[in-house]
């Protein structure tokens, strides 16, 4: 009888028990769809003032519109830009409840924007990266781009037929992945393992132009500080691109006979090999492979002329090579930073060497810059012409 009375005992509990006890209406979450961050207008001697932009997700005007905001629900819009001031990002979170009326819940954060003028100050986009890494809440999938001028304004770019901005520009930065001149986005995961490692890198450099977004550029991270020291021009970018072997789709311009000739990318890899034997004299290789089509073409030169198509495999050769070099150029001479990825092939390859002259890399006394070959060559093969040889006489 006593077993029986505990065990009705013990099922009333686990019926009293479940639910959701820690449950939060869909109503009273801020859902936070994208956030920005500026330094405030007014600075004080001993701390940074931070503005954080957030833009929520307003339900009900979503809804209403069904997911379009051209949509019959009314004329407001269906997100909200909410900007808040502080030292540190949790701490305007918490004032930022306050201004929207509810908490902010980032588990769809899509995009964090960081203005370059944050990223410039030394050691600052670490400390700001650190809450979106280390909060549980974040997502280690969410895309992060520098943004020049106001980082907030890119908050505000109201495409035609776009829904949400945020949503609008991860859309955008997903498919910079199929285009060579472009960056390929970056997971706040992968600015996790930057940090970590100290190495240098890029981010997407973007700009508002009215309703637009400018994505053609990347900013430049210097690893031991985490200090942006420059920015790439679309053309680098695609210099870049080559070198590293990302987004293998896109065209190369180049001239032959005074004629203009546009050669399509449906295919690229690069490999890159290295020779530290020599300290004072460190060799790097890159070998840039390439498969296309002309696409578009100048003049009236037939191209089943088998002569021709090697003579302009090697103008395209040429034009690939320049572009790379342009890059080199920027990174090596000017910048003298190495986000190529370059000291990362000596640690794969030659840990005990890259133990010794980590520390000196592209900083100190910049073994990259100063005691480093890079030679660049380029192999491409034209498979198709179109089709047609001749559209004209």
């Amino acid at each position: 009888m006593k077993k029986r009375i505990g065990l009705f005992v013990c099922c009333v509990m686990s019926f009293l028990l479940a639910g959701c006890w820690d449950e939060i209406d869909i109503e009273d979450r801020g859902f936070v769809i994208g956030a920005a961050v500026d330094l405030a207008e007014d600075q004080p001697t001993d701390h940074y003032t931070l503005d954080l932009t957030n833009q929520f997700v307003i339900l009900r005007s979503f809804a209403s519109s069904g997911g379009s905001s051209s949509g019959g629900g009314g004329s407001q819009k269906p997100y909200a830009n909410v900007t808040a001031t502080g030292e540190s990002i949790l701490e305007i979170t918490r004032e930022m409840a306050a201004l929207a009326g509810r908490a902010p819940y980032h588990e769809h954060l899509k995009i964090l924007v960081v203005a370059a003028e944050v990223a410039r100050e030394p050691g600052l986009f670490a400390s700001i990266m650190d809450l979106y890494v280390r909060d549980q809440e974040m997502r280690r999938e969410i895309r992060v781009l520098i943004s020049e001028g106001e980082a907030k304004k890119i908050m505000e770019i109201e495409p035609s037929g776009a829904t949400l901005p945020a949503r609008y520009i991860y859309s955008l930065m997903e498919n910079n992945n199929k285009t060579i001149e472009l960056l390929e986005p970056v997971r706040m995961g992968s600015i996790h393992e930057y940090l970590l490692e100290k190495n240098s890198y890029v981010l997407p450099h973007v700009q508002a132009e009215g309703s637009k977004l400018n994505s053609k550029g990347a900013a430049v991270i210097q690893g031991h500080n985490n200090k942006m020291v420059g920015a790439l021009t679309g053309t680098e970018t695609k210099g870049l691109n080559l070198i590293t072997g990302k987004n293998s789709m896109g065209t190369i311009k180049f001239e032959i006979d005074g004629q203009l000739m546009i050669y399509e990318l449906e295919n690229m890899s690069s490999e890159i090999k290295v020779d530290p034997s020599d300290r004072d004299n460190i060799e790097i290789t890159v070998n840039i492979e390439t498969e296309g089509r002309i696409s578009e073409m100048f003049g009236s030169r037939t191209l089943m002329d088998e002569s021709y198509l090697r003579e302009i495999e090697q103008h395209i050769n040429k034009s690939l090579e320049e572009l790379a070099n342009q890059a080199l150029t920027k990174g090596q001479e000017e910048l003298q930073v190495d986000f190529f990825g370059f000291g990362e092939k000596i640690k794969q390859k030659h840990y005990g060497i890259w133990t010794e002259i980590k520390d000196n890399w592209d900083y100190g006394s910049n073994i990259f810059s100063n005691q480093t070959t890079v030679d660049i060559t380029a192999n491409s093969i034209v498979r198709t012409i179109g089709a047609a040889d001749k559209v004209k006489d």
